[in-house]
């Protein structure tokens, strides 16, 4: 029987003159099965919510058709995977930028006007007023146009 054991999980040592035991090296497998299958759950459980918005950096990239409709019965929207936290719409000449912070109700397009924010858990959504110059372009919807 071992007369030492480890630090941290008290498996067995042997010194010189310790009788050796089968069932030491038995209650030794079964600490360390026991420990590595915690570890292998606890990095399961750590992927798992790395890959579905634990609260880490994620960036996701894309792009979409604008098809024209603008103001608050036809509002542009984006969905994500993950909870976005800030979003950035630019036209496909980079001419009209409109940024998007979690939080804010409200953003300011290029063109000059004001687009109304609603955010999800997994989106956002926006949209313009109707009686200000150019509402399609104000939303980031020109029918036919790129937006990234």
């Amino acid at each position: 029987m071992a007369s030492n054991h480890t630090q941290h999980f008290a498996l067995n040592r042997w010194d010189l003159n310790d009788q050796i035991i089968m069932d030491d090296f038995n209650a030794d497998n079964a600490k360390i099965d026991t420990a590595l299958k915690a570890n292998a759950d606890a990095i399961s459980a750590l992927q798992t919510a790395l890959g579905t918005g634990g609260r880490t950096a994620r960036i996701a990239y894309g792009s979409y058709m604008g098809d024209g409709a603008y103001g608050p019965e036809h509002p542009s929207s984006l969905a994500f995977d993950f909870t976005p936290v800030f979003v950035l719409i630019a036209e496909n000449d980079n001419h009209d930028k409109s940024p998007m912070l979690r939080g804010c109700t409200e953003t300011n397009s290029t063109y000059g006007g004001s687009i109304t924010l609603a955010w999800t858990d997994r989106g956002v959504s926006w949209y313009t007023a109707t009686n200000v110059p150019n509402p399609h372009l104000n939303q980031n919807n020109r029918n036919n146009e790129v937006y990234y």
